[in-house]
């Protein structure tokens, strides 16, 4: 384990990253394919990776390059490209040839689930603070104020000025999360997988619209559910117009409330649920990045 350890200046600046990055995505992706992860929730994705026509470069890219933190550092120099290196455009080429094959199909579908855990991760934060984001992180992530442990091997990391910079990732999933030193005066970046439900099938047919998409990403039950919610509901009522009991309309609710898609408001005996701004903007296709 890797620890970090906060100065009081330094744990105030713990912070969500400002903007979902497809080409970091892009290194994650990369190293589940290098590394055959993900399990049964990637086998369609891989499957279609690796039967592109650049699936044999690709693959040869992914075992002979560490995404983090070689391909990220590069990344982070891409204004040197003029300063007579011949590996690294052909490194980022090759990536770029990557993102488009492996990411940007389903990048409406990714950045949407991501969006949601960042919209989870900031409802946290403003309830329980720094002290509960970084205990519900991750399982593998250990929070004992002031020392956060990370899986990983490398010298203990002391915070003064600086702080953490916490970003989602898809790619990541069934893996650890990866800690990121940056260059300069910016934030330790720390990478955590996000959950995928089971009933994702769809998750990887590229670009769906519509409510086929929304039925991909949240499963059509929950789905339904939402887009019941256009209008303000009690639990009851979403049983009702769903056609699903109420037990199974206040566990989807609960989820959805959880992801930062609804809130809830309780009247005397009944309990009212109405869409978000963000749930808003999910049913509606509305571009969230």
């Amino acid at each position: 384990m890797r620890r970090i350890f906060f100065s009081p200046a330094s744990l105030a600046k713990v912070s969500s990253a400002a903007h979902l990055d497809p080409m970091r995505e892009a290194l994650c992706a990369l190293e589940t394919f290098a590394t055959g992860g993900g399990g049964p929730v990637f086998h369609s994705w891989r499957r279609r990776v690796a039967g592109e026509r650049d699936g044999r470069a690709l693959a040869e890219l992914a075992r002979t390059v560490r995404p983090f933190p070689d391909l990220y550092r590069i990344l982070e120099n891409s204004s040197t490209a003029g300063s007579g290196n011949e590996f690294r455009p052909r490194v980022l080429r090759d990536l770029e040839t990557f993102h488009r094959i492996a990411v940007e199909p389903y990048w409406n579908q990714v950045s949407t689930l991501l969006e949601v855990d960042r919209n989870a991760r900031a409802q946290i934060m403003m309830s329980g603070g720094v002290d509960q984001l970084l205990s519900t992180l991750h399982p593998a992530i250990r929070w004992r104020p002031p020392v956060l442990e990370v899986p990983g091997t490398g010298h203990d990391i002391k915070l003064e000025s600086t702080g953490l910079e916490i970003a989602p990732s898809l790619f990541l999933f069934s893996r650890s999360p990866i800690l990121v030193e940056q260059q300069g005066d910016r934030p330790l970046l720390l990478l955590y997988p996000i959950p995928v439900p089971r009933d994702r099938e769809n998750l990887w047919d590229p670009a769906p619209d519509g409510d086929q998409a929304l039925g991909a990403l949240l499963g059509r039950t929950r789905a339904a559910v939402l887009q019941v919610l256009t209008t303000t509901c009690t639990t009851t009522e979403v049983g009702e117009l769903v056609g699903i009991s109420t037990a199974a309309a206040s566990q989807h609710t609960a989820v959805l409330r959880a992801a930062g898609l609804i809130t809830t408001l309780r009247s005397l005996n009944k309990v009212h649920h109405t869409l978000t701004p963000l749930g808003g903007a999910l049913l509606r296709g509305d571009p969230l990045v």
